[in-house]
């Protein structure tokens, strides 16, 4: 998290695959991760964190498709474009892993 932003601004996972999501707070205001409704419901945590602080979630990716909107909730940080998506594909339509 940094002023306005997510980076990066999409995360895309594989359907069933674990994860360990990394927040930092690397700007100089504090901020929030908040997933939508769906995001909550699968397990993804709401995160607020000063300046330089961080946290981490492990996370295991529904079995089915689907993606989850987050947000800053921060008084005008959304307005301000601080919103993310953390997209589920099926195996067969995730991208290869980068090297």
């Amino acid at each position: 998290m940094t002023e306005y932003a997510f980076l990066p601004p999409v995360i895309e996972v594989s359907t069933a695959e674990r994860i360990r999501l990394v927040v930092r707070n690397i700007g100089r205001l504090e901020h929030d991760l908040m997933p939508d409704d769906r995001g909550r419901a699968l397990g993804l945590a709401h995160v607020h964190l000063a300046p330089g602080a961080s946290a981490s979630n492990d996370w295991t990716a529904p079995a089915d498709p689907a993606e989850v909107r987050i947000v800053c909730t921060i008084v005008g940080h959304e307005t301000l474009g601080m919103v993310a998506r953390v997209i589920v594909r099926s195996r067969a339509d995730a991208p290869p892993p980068s090297r």
